[in-house]
């Protein structure tokens, strides 16, 4: 008897209707906020990487949550203890076909303190390899 692994299906990208962040190094980053079940509870945002030359191009970068950074919210508790640098393990090496694209989901409710009624301006910056700083646009989200 054998064990047999299948990936998933590769994961369709809903481009429509993005924003963009000012290109840099030949990658674009946008995020915008998940679909909520409830209006009063964020589920997250959706953060993709657009791969805006003609050339394959793989980057070695650290985990998304901690390749992700998002400024100007303080760290919930469980926050804190996830994003401890001992936590950080190792690289992860991802790969963008020519214009192609990648997605991550990021629980921001989770890690940063979003409980409290109101307007909170989100953008994530991500640092490459080379240290160029790719941002996001930025985006309100409303609790």
């Amino acid at each position: 008897m054998g064990l047999v692994l299948r990936d998933d299906p590769p994961r369709v990208i809903d481009m429509a209707g993005r924003e963009w962040g000012e290109p840099a190094d030949g990658l674009a980053l946008s995020i915008r906020e998940l679909k909520r079940e409830d209006p009063r509870q964020v589920a997250g945002i959706s953060v993709v990487i657009k791969n805006e030359e003609p050339r394959s191009r793989i980057l070695n970068v650290p985990p998304w949550i901690f390749f992700c950074e998002i400024d100007g919210l303080e760290l919930t508790p469980y926050g804190r203890q996830l994003m401890s640098p001992d936590r950080k393990g190792k690289n992860i090496e991802v790969k963008l076909d020519p214009n192609g694209a990648i997605e991550t989901d990021l629980p921001v409710a989770t890690i940063y303190n979003m409980r409290g009624g109101g307007e909170y301006q989100v953008q994530v910056s991500c640092r490459l390899p080379d240290q160029t700083v790719l941002r996001s646009n930025e985006i309100t989200i409303r609790v």
